[in-house]
Protein backbone atom coordinates (compact mmCIF):
# COMPACT_ATOMS: atom_id res chain seq x y z
CA UNK A 1 0.00 0.00 0.00
CA UNK A 2 1.18 3.52 -0.45
CA UNK A 3 0.22 6.89 0.86
CA UNK A 4 0.59 9.54 -2.21
CA UNK A 5 3.71 7.68 -3.65
CA UNK A 6 4.96 6.49 0.03
CA UNK A 7 5.48 2.95 1.03
CA UNK A 8 3.02 2.36 3.73
CA UNK A 9 6.26 0.44 5.70
CA UNK A 10 8.63 4.02 5.09
CA UNK A 11 5.61 6.64 6.03
CA UNK A 12 5.05 4.43 9.31
CA UNK A 13 8.72 4.30 9.80
CA UNK A 14 9.20 8.35 8.90
CA UNK A 15 6.34 9.55 10.96
CA UNK A 16 7.31 7.66 14.05
CA UNK A 17 10.71 9.04 14.11
CA UNK A 18 9.92 12.75 13.30
CA UNK A 19 7.19 11.83 16.13
CA UNK A 20 8.78 10.04 18.67
CA UNK A 21 12.92 10.32 18.65
CA UNK A 22 12.74 14.20 18.70
CA UNK A 23 11.73 13.96 22.29
CA UNK A 24 14.94 12.68 23.73
CA UNK A 25 16.35 15.84 23.65
CA UNK A 26 13.31 17.54 25.38
CA UNK A 27 13.68 15.20 28.07
CA UNK A 28 17.16 16.41 29.28
CA UNK A 29 16.47 20.19 28.76
CA UNK A 30 16.35 22.03 31.97
CA UNK A 31 15.96 25.05 32.99
CA UNK A 32 18.84 27.97 33.79
CA UNK A 33 17.29 29.66 36.17
CA UNK A 34 14.76 29.17 38.81
CA UNK A 35 13.27 32.98 38.58
CA UNK A 36 9.51 32.69 38.77
CA UNK A 37 7.52 35.63 37.26
CA UNK A 38 4.40 35.49 39.01
CA UNK A 39 5.18 38.23 41.47
CA UNK A 40 6.06 40.45 38.83
CA UNK A 41 3.23 39.86 37.09
CA UNK A 42 1.00 40.45 39.56
CA UNK A 43 2.74 43.45 40.64
CA UNK A 44 2.42 45.18 37.17
CA UNK A 45 -0.89 44.01 37.03
CA UNK A 46 -2.16 45.85 39.86
CA UNK A 47 -0.64 49.38 38.15
CA UNK A 48 -1.62 48.29 34.65
CA UNK A 49 -5.25 46.62 33.91
CA UNK A 50 -4.74 46.36 30.42
CA UNK A 51 -2.67 43.08 31.44
CA UNK A 52 -5.94 41.35 32.40
CA UNK A 53 -5.96 39.49 29.50
CA UNK A 54 -3.07 37.23 30.26
CA UNK A 55 -4.55 36.51 34.27
CA UNK A 56 -5.15 33.16 34.76
CA UNK A 57 -8.78 32.66 35.33
CA UNK A 58 -10.62 29.93 37.24
CA UNK A 59 -10.61 26.31 35.48
CA UNK A 60 -14.65 26.77 35.41
CA UNK A 61 -17.08 29.71 34.39
CA UNK A 62 -20.82 29.73 34.03
CA UNK A 63 -22.94 32.30 32.81
CA UNK A 64 -26.63 31.73 31.90
CA UNK A 65 -27.47 34.50 30.50
CA UNK A 66 -25.47 37.43 28.76
CA UNK A 67 -26.37 41.04 29.15
CA UNK A 68 -26.86 42.06 25.70
CA UNK A 69 -27.40 45.87 24.24
CA UNK A 70 -28.57 46.28 20.73
CA UNK A 71 -30.56 44.23 18.67
CA UNK A 72 -29.28 40.97 17.94
CA UNK A 73 -29.37 39.68 14.81
CA UNK A 74 -32.26 37.10 14.02
CA UNK A 75 -30.62 34.54 11.96
CA UNK A 76 -27.52 34.36 13.73
CA UNK A 77 -28.00 31.28 16.02
CA UNK A 78 -25.33 28.40 17.01
CA UNK A 79 -22.58 27.64 19.07
CA UNK A 80 -19.59 30.09 19.02
CA UNK A 81 -16.07 28.13 20.34
CA UNK A 82 -13.22 29.82 21.19
CA UNK A 83 -9.56 28.57 22.23
CA UNK A 84 -6.81 30.08 23.75
CA UNK A 85 -3.93 29.45 26.81
CA UNK A 86 -5.63 30.25 29.79
CA UNK A 87 -3.88 28.53 33.02
CA UNK A 88 -0.70 30.68 32.68
CA UNK A 89 -0.04 30.15 36.51
CA UNK A 90 -0.33 26.79 38.46
CA UNK A 91 1.76 25.63 41.67
CA UNK A 92 2.95 29.09 41.76
CA UNK A 93 4.63 28.99 38.85
CA UNK A 94 4.08 31.05 35.98
CA UNK A 95 4.95 29.99 32.17
CA UNK A 96 7.24 32.21 30.60
CA UNK A 97 5.73 32.47 26.70
CA UNK A 98 1.44 33.79 25.88
CA UNK A 99 1.62 29.90 23.82
CA UNK A 100 2.27 28.05 26.86
CA UNK A 101 -0.75 28.08 29.03
CA UNK A 102 -2.87 25.32 29.58
CA UNK A 103 -6.18 25.56 26.71
CA UNK A 104 -9.58 26.66 28.05
CA UNK A 105 -12.31 26.24 25.51
CA UNK A 106 -15.43 29.05 25.20
CA UNK A 107 -18.86 28.15 24.48
CA UNK A 108 -20.99 31.17 23.18
CA UNK A 109 -24.48 29.10 22.88
CA UNK A 110 -26.98 31.67 20.83
CA UNK A 111 -30.36 30.74 20.39
CA UNK A 112 -32.74 33.96 19.57
CA UNK A 113 -31.00 36.43 20.98
CA UNK A 114 -30.64 34.63 23.93
CA UNK A 115 -26.87 34.08 24.37
CA UNK A 116 -25.17 31.76 27.16
CA UNK A 117 -21.69 30.89 27.83
CA UNK A 118 -19.61 28.52 29.33
CA UNK A 119 -15.80 28.07 30.16
CA UNK A 120 -13.26 24.93 30.90
CA UNK A 121 -10.06 24.17 31.18
CA UNK A 122 -9.20 21.19 28.61
CA UNK A 123 -8.45 18.27 30.92
CA UNK A 124 -5.58 16.80 28.69
CA UNK A 125 -3.44 13.93 29.97
CA UNK A 126 -0.47 16.36 30.61
CA UNK A 127 -2.70 18.32 32.63
CA UNK A 128 -4.29 15.75 34.86
CA UNK A 129 -0.73 14.21 35.35
CA UNK A 130 0.36 17.80 36.47
CA UNK A 131 -2.33 17.97 38.89
CA UNK A 132 -2.20 14.40 40.71
CA UNK A 133 2.20 15.57 40.92
CA UNK A 134 0.79 18.67 42.59
CA UNK A 135 3.27 20.93 40.23
CA UNK A 136 4.81 21.10 36.83
CA UNK A 137 5.90 18.89 35.21
CA UNK A 138 6.65 19.10 31.46
CA UNK A 139 8.44 22.28 29.42
CA UNK A 140 6.46 24.46 26.96
CA UNK A 141 7.16 25.86 23.77
CA UNK A 142 9.08 29.01 25.22
CA UNK A 143 10.03 27.67 29.01
CA UNK A 144 12.32 25.43 30.65
CA UNK A 145 11.66 24.02 33.94
CA UNK A 146 14.64 23.28 36.65
CA UNK A 147 13.31 19.81 37.17
CA UNK A 148 11.16 19.00 34.47
CA UNK A 149 9.85 15.13 34.11
CA UNK A 150 11.12 13.12 31.06
CA UNK A 151 8.25 13.20 28.62
CA UNK A 152 5.77 9.97 27.76
CA UNK A 153 5.19 10.05 24.02
CA UNK A 154 4.18 13.26 20.71
CA UNK A 155 1.61 14.54 23.19
CA UNK A 156 3.15 14.72 26.42
CA UNK A 157 3.23 18.20 26.23
CA UNK A 158 0.13 18.59 24.41
CA UNK A 159 -2.03 21.53 25.96
CA UNK A 160 -4.61 22.08 23.48
CA UNK A 161 -4.66 25.66 23.90
CA UNK A 162 -4.79 27.48 20.10
CA UNK A 163 -8.39 26.60 17.96
CA UNK A 164 -11.12 24.77 17.57
CA UNK A 165 -12.27 22.74 15.09
CA UNK A 166 -15.91 21.41 14.69
CA UNK A 167 -15.76 18.86 11.22
CA UNK A 168 -17.59 15.39 10.63
CA UNK A 169 -19.65 15.97 14.08
CA UNK A 170 -16.36 16.11 16.18
CA UNK A 171 -15.44 18.85 18.48
CA UNK A 172 -11.47 19.05 18.58
CA UNK A 173 -9.50 21.48 20.35
CA UNK A 174 -6.02 21.80 18.41
CA UNK A 175 -2.05 22.49 19.02
CA UNK A 176 0.38 22.88 17.59
CA UNK A 177 2.81 20.22 17.66
CA UNK A 178 0.60 16.62 18.67
CA UNK A 179 -2.79 15.67 17.99
CA UNK A 180 -6.51 17.19 18.17
CA UNK A 181 -8.34 16.72 21.30
CA UNK A 182 -11.63 15.05 21.00
CA UNK A 183 -14.24 17.39 23.21
CA UNK A 184 -17.52 16.19 24.43
CA UNK A 185 -20.09 18.48 23.18
CA UNK A 186 -22.39 18.63 25.83
CA UNK A 187 -20.22 18.70 28.54
CA UNK A 188 -16.65 20.58 26.83
CA UNK A 189 -14.88 17.68 28.38
CA UNK A 190 -12.03 16.41 27.15
CA UNK A 191 -12.00 12.59 25.62
CA UNK A 192 -8.90 11.75 24.57
CA UNK A 193 -6.84 12.42 21.49
CA UNK A 194 -8.10 12.33 17.67
CA UNK A 195 -6.34 10.19 15.47
CA UNK A 196 -6.53 9.70 11.39
CA UNK A 197 -5.44 6.51 11.47
CA UNK A 198 -2.85 3.80 13.46
CA UNK A 199 0.18 5.49 11.66
CA UNK A 200 -0.56 8.86 12.61
CA UNK A 201 -1.43 8.29 16.78
CA UNK A 202 0.52 11.82 18.18
CA UNK A 203 1.49 12.89 14.96
CA UNK A 204 1.09 16.57 14.55
CA UNK A 205 -2.27 18.07 13.62
CA UNK A 206 -1.67 21.94 13.54
CA UNK A 207 -3.98 24.05 14.67
CA UNK A 208 -5.01 25.67 10.87
CA UNK A 209 -6.80 23.42 8.65
CA UNK A 210 -8.41 24.77 6.01
CA UNK A 211 -11.78 24.05 4.71
CA UNK A 212 -12.16 23.44 0.89
CA UNK A 213 -15.81 25.02 -0.35
CA UNK A 214 -16.36 21.57 -1.25
CA UNK A 215 -16.25 20.47 2.41
CA UNK A 216 -12.96 18.34 2.86
CA UNK A 217 -10.54 19.37 4.91
CA UNK A 218 -6.56 20.03 4.60
CA UNK A 219 -4.18 21.00 7.32
CA UNK A 220 0.14 19.83 7.82
CA UNK A 221 1.68 18.77 10.93
CA UNK A 222 5.63 20.08 11.43
CA UNK A 223 7.72 17.80 13.21
CA UNK A 224 11.72 19.06 13.69
CA UNK A 225 14.30 16.37 14.75
CA UNK A 226 15.27 14.24 13.78
CA UNK A 227 14.56 15.22 10.37
CA UNK A 228 12.34 18.08 8.87
CA UNK A 229 9.49 17.23 7.53
CA UNK A 230 6.43 18.35 6.39
CA UNK A 231 3.15 15.81 6.86
CA UNK A 232 0.48 16.26 4.84
CA UNK A 233 -3.76 15.41 5.25
CA UNK A 234 -6.56 15.57 3.43
CA UNK A 235 -9.65 14.41 5.53
CA UNK A 236 -13.39 13.81 4.33
CA UNK A 237 -16.54 15.38 5.21
CA UNK A 238 -17.37 13.06 7.14
CA UNK A 239 -14.11 12.46 9.00
CA UNK A 240 -12.38 10.07 7.27
CA UNK A 241 -9.23 10.31 6.21
CA UNK A 242 -8.87 10.50 2.01
CA UNK A 243 -5.14 10.92 1.79
CA UNK A 244 -2.07 11.70 3.78
CA UNK A 245 1.49 12.42 2.38
CA UNK A 246 5.29 13.45 3.92
CA UNK A 247 7.27 16.22 2.67
CA UNK A 248 11.14 16.90 3.08
CA UNK A 249 11.42 20.83 2.69
CA UNK A 250 15.31 21.24 3.82
CA UNK A 251 15.28 23.56 7.18
CA UNK A 252 12.19 24.22 8.63
CA UNK A 253 11.71 26.76 11.82
CA UNK A 254 7.48 27.35 13.10
CA UNK A 255 5.22 27.10 10.29
CA UNK A 256 1.98 28.17 12.21
CA UNK A 257 -0.21 28.88 8.96
CA UNK A 258 -0.64 27.59 5.58
CA UNK A 259 -2.75 28.79 2.37
CA UNK A 260 -4.86 26.83 0.11
CA UNK A 261 -6.03 27.30 -3.59
CA UNK A 262 -8.13 26.02 -5.97
CA UNK A 263 -5.22 23.05 -7.03
CA UNK A 264 -2.35 23.78 -4.19
CA UNK A 265 -1.10 24.23 -0.96
CA UNK A 266 0.70 26.87 -0.12
CA UNK A 267 4.01 26.48 3.03
CA UNK A 268 5.83 29.61 3.93
CA UNK A 269 9.11 28.58 5.38
CA UNK A 270 10.56 31.61 6.96
CA UNK A 271 14.08 31.79 7.95
CA UNK A 272 13.30 31.74 12.14
CA UNK A 273 14.67 28.09 11.69
CA UNK A 274 15.02 24.94 14.37
CA UNK A 275 18.53 24.44 15.65
CA UNK A 276 18.60 20.75 17.21
CA UNK A 277 22.75 21.49 18.64
CA UNK A 278 20.71 24.38 20.87
CA UNK A 279 18.56 22.19 22.72
CA UNK A 280 20.64 20.75 25.22
CA UNK A 281 20.32 24.89 26.66
CA UNK A 282 17.49 26.18 25.12
CA UNK A 283 13.47 26.12 24.76
CA UNK A 284 12.24 24.86 22.10
CA UNK A 285 11.46 28.50 21.06
CA UNK A 286 14.90 29.53 21.92
CA UNK A 287 16.67 26.53 20.16
CA UNK A 288 15.26 28.77 16.63
CA UNK A 289 17.64 30.97 15.02
CA UNK A 290 16.67 34.10 13.17
CA UNK A 291 18.78 34.52 9.44
CA UNK A 292 17.68 38.05 8.49
CA UNK A 293 19.85 37.81 5.53
CA UNK A 294 18.62 34.48 4.33
CA UNK A 295 15.33 34.19 1.66
CA UNK A 296 11.99 33.01 3.23
CA UNK A 297 10.73 29.96 0.73
CA UNK A 298 7.79 29.38 -0.38
CA UNK A 299 6.79 25.63 -1.24
CA UNK A 300 4.14 24.90 -3.48
CA UNK A 301 2.49 21.32 -3.55
CA UNK A 302 -0.30 20.25 -5.77
CA UNK A 303 -3.37 18.82 -4.29
CA UNK A 304 -3.73 16.03 -6.46
CA UNK A 305 0.05 14.73 -6.48
CA UNK A 306 2.32 15.79 -3.49
CA UNK A 307 5.02 15.34 -5.32
CA UNK A 308 4.69 17.51 -7.79
CA UNK A 309 6.04 21.15 -6.27
CA UNK A 310 7.52 24.27 -6.89
CA UNK A 311 9.43 26.57 -5.28
CA UNK A 312 9.90 30.42 -4.76
CA UNK A 313 12.25 32.99 -2.85
CA UNK A 314 10.87 35.96 -0.95
CA UNK A 315 12.83 38.33 1.04
CA UNK A 316 13.07 37.56 4.95
CA UNK A 317 10.12 38.34 6.66
CA UNK A 318 7.80 36.96 10.00
CA UNK A 319 4.21 36.04 10.41
CA UNK A 320 1.58 33.74 11.70
CA UNK A 321 -1.15 33.98 9.69
CA UNK A 322 -2.79 34.23 6.12
CA UNK A 323 -5.96 35.36 4.92
CA UNK A 324 -6.39 33.42 1.66
CA UNK A 325 -4.87 32.39 -1.58
CA UNK A 326 -6.06 31.84 -5.07
CA UNK A 327 -4.45 31.55 -8.53
CA UNK A 328 -4.64 33.02 -11.86
CA UNK A 329 -5.10 31.41 -15.40
CA UNK A 330 -1.86 31.27 -15.62
CA UNK A 331 -0.35 29.57 -12.55
CA UNK A 332 0.37 32.53 -10.43
CA UNK A 333 -0.98 32.51 -7.29
CA UNK A 334 -1.91 35.78 -5.15
CA UNK A 335 -1.67 35.43 -1.40
CA UNK A 336 -2.60 37.61 1.35
CA UNK A 337 -0.04 37.68 4.48
CA UNK A 338 0.59 39.24 7.62
CA UNK A 339 3.70 39.80 7.51
CA UNK A 340 6.67 41.40 9.82
CA UNK A 341 9.78 42.44 9.25
CA UNK A 342 10.90 39.85 11.87
CA UNK A 343 10.29 37.34 14.69
CA UNK A 344 10.35 39.97 17.60
CA UNK A 345 6.35 39.68 18.36
CA UNK A 346 7.66 35.96 19.14
CA UNK A 347 10.54 35.91 21.00
CA UNK A 348 10.25 39.28 22.46
CA UNK A 349 6.59 40.71 22.93
CA UNK A 350 4.56 37.34 23.79
CA UNK A 351 7.28 36.28 25.95
CA UNK A 352 7.91 39.48 28.28
CA UNK A 353 3.91 39.78 28.48
CA UNK A 354 4.02 37.21 31.12
CA UNK A 355 5.72 38.94 33.45
CA UNK A 356 3.99 41.88 32.91
CA UNK A 357 6.10 44.15 30.51
CA UNK A 358 4.63 45.09 27.16
CA UNK A 359 8.25 44.84 24.61
CA UNK A 360 7.56 46.98 21.47
CA UNK A 361 8.56 44.70 18.60
CA UNK A 362 8.06 44.93 14.49
CA UNK A 363 4.18 44.46 13.95
CA UNK A 364 3.03 42.49 11.43
CA UNK A 365 1.25 43.98 8.27
CA UNK A 366 -1.20 43.19 5.68
CA UNK A 367 1.42 41.93 2.72
CA UNK A 368 -0.18 40.76 -0.60
CA UNK A 369 2.44 38.25 -2.35
CA UNK A 370 2.48 37.31 -6.02
CA UNK A 371 4.22 33.66 -6.80
CA UNK A 372 4.61 33.50 -10.34
CA UNK A 373 4.70 30.08 -12.18
CA UNK A 374 7.95 30.31 -12.25
CA UNK A 375 10.87 32.08 -10.56
CA UNK A 376 11.32 34.44 -7.37
CA UNK A 377 7.78 35.68 -5.78
CA UNK A 378 7.43 39.47 -4.86
CA UNK A 379 5.64 41.86 -2.35
CA UNK A 380 2.89 43.62 -4.01
CA UNK A 381 2.10 45.89 -1.30
CA UNK A 382 2.34 46.36 2.36
CA UNK A 383 -0.33 48.33 3.70
CA UNK A 384 -1.21 49.09 7.84
CA UNK A 385 -0.40 46.77 10.78
CA UNK A 386 -2.96 43.79 10.44
CA UNK A 387 -3.54 40.65 11.98
CA UNK A 388 -6.15 37.75 12.45
CA UNK A 389 -6.97 37.76 8.81
CA UNK A 390 -10.12 35.91 8.10
CA UNK A 391 -12.39 35.55 4.29
CA UNK A 392 -16.07 34.21 3.77
CA UNK A 393 -16.16 30.38 3.70
CA UNK A 394 -17.27 30.20 0.78
CA UNK A 395 -14.27 32.02 -1.43
CA UNK A 396 -11.48 29.94 0.78
CA UNK A 397 -8.78 28.91 -1.66
CA UNK A 398 -10.95 31.28 -4.58
CA UNK A 399 -10.59 34.42 -5.79
CA UNK A 400 -11.58 37.38 -3.13
CA UNK A 401 -12.34 40.75 -3.19
CA UNK A 402 -12.65 41.12 0.96
CA UNK A 403 -9.98 40.61 3.75
CA UNK A 404 -11.24 40.66 7.52
CA UNK A 405 -8.47 41.53 10.02
CA UNK A 406 -8.25 43.17 13.48
CA UNK A 407 -5.96 46.79 13.00
CA UNK A 408 -3.99 49.22 15.36
CA UNK A 409 -4.83 53.03 14.98
CA UNK A 410 -1.53 54.81 15.24
CA UNK A 411 0.97 53.50 17.86
CA UNK A 412 -0.73 52.59 21.02
CA UNK A 413 0.96 52.13 24.23
CA UNK A 414 0.90 48.34 25.29
CA UNK A 415 -1.56 45.92 22.90
CA UNK A 416 -1.59 47.56 19.57
CA UNK A 417 -4.41 45.89 17.76
CA UNK A 418 -7.60 47.86 18.75
CA UNK A 419 -9.54 47.87 15.52
CA UNK A 420 -11.42 45.92 13.37
CA UNK A 421 -10.92 46.22 9.32
CA UNK A 422 -12.65 45.27 6.06
CA UNK A 423 -10.15 45.65 2.94
CA UNK A 424 -11.76 46.08 -0.18
CA UNK A 425 -9.05 44.37 -2.87
CA UNK A 426 -11.07 45.40 -5.77
CA UNK A 427 -11.02 49.26 -4.69
CA UNK A 428 -8.74 49.76 -2.41
CA UNK A 429 -11.07 50.59 -0.22
CA UNK A 430 -10.24 50.53 3.78
CA UNK A 431 -12.98 50.32 6.29
CA UNK A 432 -12.46 50.71 10.05
CA UNK A 433 -14.30 50.32 13.62
CA UNK A 434 -12.23 50.91 16.37
CA UNK A 435 -13.38 49.66 19.92
CA UNK A 436 -11.41 52.65 21.52
CA UNK A 437 -9.01 52.49 24.68
CA UNK A 438 -9.26 50.08 27.13
CA UNK A 439 -10.81 47.29 24.48
CA UNK A 440 -8.87 44.97 22.99
CA UNK A 441 -10.54 43.00 20.25
CA UNK A 442 -9.76 39.01 19.51
CA UNK A 443 -10.20 37.08 15.97
CA UNK A 444 -13.61 38.50 14.51
CA UNK A 445 -14.72 35.13 12.20
CA UNK A 446 -16.98 35.46 9.34
CA UNK A 447 -20.75 34.00 9.35
CA UNK A 448 -22.85 33.99 5.82
CA UNK A 449 -26.37 34.76 6.60
CA UNK A 450 -28.61 31.95 6.29
CA UNK A 451 -30.48 32.39 3.33
CA UNK A 452 -28.16 34.93 2.18
CA UNK A 453 -26.51 35.69 -1.61
CA UNK A 454 -23.90 34.40 -0.46
CA UNK A 455 -21.61 37.27 -1.11
CA UNK A 456 -18.27 37.67 0.54
CA UNK A 457 -19.98 40.96 2.79
CA UNK A 458 -23.13 39.19 2.92
CA UNK A 459 -22.92 38.17 6.24
CA UNK A 460 -21.91 38.72 10.23
CA UNK A 461 -18.56 39.26 11.68
CA UNK A 462 -18.66 37.69 15.22
CA UNK A 463 -15.79 38.09 17.51
CA UNK A 464 -15.13 39.00 21.62
CA UNK A 465 -13.40 41.93 23.07
CA UNK A 466 -11.95 42.54 26.43
CA UNK A 467 -12.73 45.59 28.04
CA UNK A 468 -9.76 45.42 30.69
CA UNK A 469 -11.07 49.02 32.19
CA UNK A 470 -14.43 47.63 33.20
CA UNK A 471 -12.93 43.75 33.29
CA UNK A 472 -15.44 42.34 31.26
CA UNK A 473 -15.57 40.15 27.97
CA UNK A 474 -18.26 41.08 25.67
CA UNK A 475 -19.01 39.29 22.15
CA UNK A 476 -19.75 41.43 19.11
CA UNK A 477 -21.54 41.10 15.86
CA UNK A 478 -20.97 43.45 12.78
CA UNK A 479 -22.94 43.46 9.28
CA UNK A 480 -19.93 42.73 7.67
CA UNK A 481 -21.42 45.43 5.09
CA UNK A 482 -21.01 48.25 7.32
CA UNK A 483 -17.97 47.79 9.40
CA UNK A 484 -17.65 51.76 10.55
CA UNK A 485 -21.23 51.56 11.86
CA UNK A 486 -20.29 49.37 14.79
CA UNK A 487 -21.21 46.55 16.72
CA UNK A 488 -25.23 45.85 15.61
CA UNK A 489 -24.75 43.97 19.16
CA UNK A 490 -22.99 43.15 21.77
CA UNK A 491 -23.71 40.49 24.27
CA UNK A 492 -21.77 40.77 27.74
CA UNK A 493 -20.49 38.42 30.61
CA UNK A 494 -19.92 39.19 33.78
CA UNK A 495 -16.39 38.58 34.35
CA UNK A 496 -13.33 39.05 31.95
CA UNK A 497 -12.27 35.75 30.10
CA UNK A 498 -8.14 35.54 29.16
CA UNK A 499 -6.87 36.48 25.87
CA UNK A 500 -6.71 33.61 23.31
CA UNK A 501 -6.06 32.91 19.48
CA UNK A 502 -8.68 31.26 17.41
CA UNK A 503 -12.20 29.83 17.19
CA UNK A 504 -15.31 28.56 15.05
CA UNK A 505 -18.89 28.81 14.94
CA UNK A 506 -21.49 26.21 14.29
CA UNK A 507 -24.55 27.01 12.93
CA UNK A 508 -27.68 25.74 14.77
Amino acid sequence: MTVNGIPRRGFLAASAACGLAHLAPFASALATTHEDWSDAFDAALEGNRMLLGWKTPPDRLDAAALSVSGTWPGGLNGRFYRNGPSIHDRFGRRYRHWFDGDGMIHEFAIDGGSIAHRGRVIRTPKLDREDAAGRRLYDGYGTRLPDSAPLQGPDGMNTANISVLHHGGELLALWEGGSATRLNESTLAAEGFRSWGPELDGVAFSAHPKRDPDGTLWNFGIHLAPQPKIVLYHIGRGGQLLGVGLVEAGPLGLIHDFAITRHSLVFVIEPFLFDPARLGSASILDAHTWHPQAETRVLVIDKADFGARRWHALPSGFGFHFGNAWEEADGSIRLDYCRARDPGILTETLRYVMKGEFVPSSPPRYTRILLPPGGDGRIVAQEQDAEFARVAPAVVGRRHRYVYTLGSPGEPAGWSFRTVVRRDLETGAIETFDYGPGRIPEEHLFVPKPGGNGGEDDGWLIGTVLDWKAGLTGLSVFDAAAIPAGPLAQAWLPYPLPLGFHGTFVPG
